[in-house]
């Protein structure tokens, strides 16, 4: 709107969650410097009256824009088209053709002479035609007095916005008049609605992306090269984060040309989780991959999680699908027994979230940079139990966190888990659960 329109002051109508919102203004000043925002608190009698409430100090033609619409790829500047066309109008609404006429149904329609409004009909359940009315509207300073004369509405008890356009669109002298708009429009109601939104829009930018893959070695001098090549032509970049490995990991990754970084980690495994935040750290990506270094993963279930990774902060895979893993690998049942279990823990613990959990120890797995960004200053987690870590702070962050089935096979050199290391992992896990809900308390948005 600032770029467009040449906008030199915003007000923000506030209520609900209005710490929150006021907060993210101090961001958006940051960036609109020249730009005067201003929160208002507002009058809970309803939207016609929130705008009303600024009758004293708006003396201007002024936009005004829902809060809860979202618009991509939008040409709002047809508003001044339509301005200098009618320069004596009174108002123009922002209106959208779709042959979804549910949409239309939960919001309104007009009916129009050429593009001049006759008549406004809010939620009709029979819609007269395929034209949406949205919630960005253009005003002149009639608009107060209109609202003055506007009846409240005998459904809701309050002064409605497309009752005050409606009387305004019969009466005044300047006439109110559409503006089309050939846009993707979105009404977000509700969580559905916000993730339909974030899909359709990453999907339509999804090849600009760039895709970073991280690899954390120790000693896998036999199934680093052949892990490399399986995802090599997959990735923009592959980070080969090496543990300060005694055999020639470090050279055969060389060898194949991409990214390698030392992590001082003396070749401690217990120190994984640190070892994989630094290779985050030296990756580019906007989205991040992580995969273990000895085989038991394919670059075949890849696409699987990129086409997740659309609508969601974090896709993680789970190996509880047993005809997905190989004969001989190291998952007996009673390990993937104690995974489920400490994924089902997670759910019943942040059940308001929604998270379906079979598995906590799954080292496959991608992250959006700016989802992982959000939660990054609380990841303390030093061993292989960062990834559960990883899981609760985005969903406890509110971000969507999902696991889709993947295929597991026999790693090269695997180690035997041992009973005494999954009981001990279980209640590991199980304390740091009861850390991340009850003594850090919920988190919101992730800082």
């Amino acid at each position: 709107m600032v770029k467009t329109f040449g906008i030199e002051k915003v007000y923000v109508l506030v209520g609900h969650l209005k710490e929150q919102i006021i907060s993210e203004l101090e961001q958006i000043r940051l960036a609109l410097p020249k730009v005067v925002i201003e929160p208002v608190e507002w009058t809970e009698r309803g939207l016609a009256s929130d705008v009303a409430s600024l009758e004293k100090t708006i003396r201007e033609p002024f936009l005004t824009i829902l809060g809860d619409e979202f618009y991509y790829r939008t040409d709002h500047e047809n508003f001044l088209k339509v301005l200098k066309k009618h320069p004596k109008m009174a108002a123009s609404i922002g209106v959208v053709k779709t042959s979804l006429l549910s949409r239309i149904r939960k919001n309104y329609s007009v009916v129009l002479s050429e593009d001049k409004i006759l008549n406004l009909v809010e939620k009709p359940e029979n819609p007269p035609n395929e034209l949406l009315g949205l919630g960005s509207y253009f005003f002149t300073p009639e608009y107060f007095e209109f609202f003055k004369k506007t009846p409240p509405s005998t459904k809701s008890g309050v002064i409605e916005i497309t009752d005050v356009i409606d009387k305004m669109a019969k009466e005044s002298t300047g006439g109110v008049f559409a503006t089309m708009l050939n846009c993707e429009y979105f009404n977000i109601n509700s969580m559905q609605d916000y993730y339909h939104a974030v899909y359709e829009v990453r999907n339509d930018l999804f090849s600009k992306f760039k895709t970073s893959l991280i690899i954390p070695t120790n000693n896998h001098g036999r199934s680093i090269t052949d892990v490399i090549v399986d995802f090599k032509d997959k990735f923009n970049e592959i980070i080969v984060i090496d543990n300060e490995s005694t055999d020639d990991t470090l050279a055969l990754a060389k060898k194949e040309k991409v990214k390698t970084y030392t992590f001082p980690g003396d070749g401690d495994p217990t120190r994984l989780g640190e070892q994989v935040r630094r290779g985050i750290e030296y990756a580019t990506g906007d989205i991040l991959v992580v995969v273990s270094p000895d085989g038991s993963f394919r670059s075949k279930d890849y696409p699987k999680l990129l086409e997740y990774m659309k609508d969601s902060d974090m896709v993680i895979g789970t190996r509880t699908t047993r005809q997905m893993i190989e004969q001989g690998s190291n998952l007996k049942p009673l390990y993937r027994l104690v995974n489920l279990l400490m994924g089902k823990l997670v759910e019943v613990f942040w059940w308001g979230q929604e998270p379906r959990f079979t598995d906590v120890d799954c080292q496959f797995f991608s992250v959006w940079r700016e989802s992982y960004d959000r939660v990054r200053s609380q990841l303390v987690v030093e061993d292989r139990k960062f990834i559960v870590e990883l899981m609760i702070d985005i969903v406890r962050s509110h971000m969507r966190c999902i696991e889709i089935p993947v295929s597991y096979f026999k790693p090269v050199g695997q180690i035997e888990y041992r009973l005494r290391d999954m009981i001990s992992d279980s209640f590991q896990i199980f304390k740091l659960i009861l850390s991340k809900k009850f003594f850090l308390g919920e988190s919101r948005d992730g800082e």
